[in-house]
């Protein structure tokens, strides 16, 4: 996993190609696009804030837009029109628990607000922040711990009444 300085570099440059998307590629035009060719809209922001020797994809490993260099993977990021589900939530968990990015991001983008909601996942939290859609100026809402994963993996157990009991039942009933 990165560091605390090299993470925040990936969020710098993250902002910084975000800034220019908002700013030239999102347009208020009332036509919806497809995810992926606004993937590619981001990942094209994005490529400047990063060395040349990274690759940007889109659509790749499960993420929207895939930053990686060989078997080292800086940032992923997963992104939706509105809020994100908890199905979309919890993707963007597991892609971090599995893949171990050195950070993991999600943005809601919100266009009917003056902002877009971010969501930094790490370890054992992920947090919340609102970043100003003029100015770039970020605000941390809240931190949650991410829960653990359960063991059945949120499977639903059917409760079985005991044998000995719907004997007895099958016995009144006679």
């Amino acid at each position: 996993m990165a560091g605390l300085e090299e993470r925040f570099e990936i969020f710098t440059a993250f902002r910084l190609g975000m800034a220019e998307f908002f700013s030239n590629d999102l347009s208020e035009d009332g036509k919806r696009h497809r995810k992926s060719a606004i993937s590619h809209r981001i990942a094209l922001r994005l490529r400047p804030y990063f060395p040349l020797q990274y690759t940007i994809d889109i659509d790749t490993d499960g993420a929207d837009v895939l930053i990686w260099k060989e078997d080292e993977i800086p940032l992923a990021i997963f992104w939706s029109e509105g809020y994100l589900t908890e199905k979309e939530k919890k993707k963007a968990i597991e892609y971090h628990r599995e893949k171990a990015p050195g950070l993991t991001l999600a943005f809601s983008l919100l266009h009917d607000k003056s902002w877009i909601l971010i969501y930094r996942f790490d370890d054992n939290y992920v947090e919340y922040l609102h970043i100003d859609k003029e100015t770039f100026n970020e605000t941390v809402l809240k931190r949650l711990p991410i829960p653990e994963k359960s063991k059945d993996d949120g499977q639903l157990m059917l409760q079985l009444r005991p044998e000995k009991k719907r004997k007895e039942e099958l016995i009144q009933d006679l």
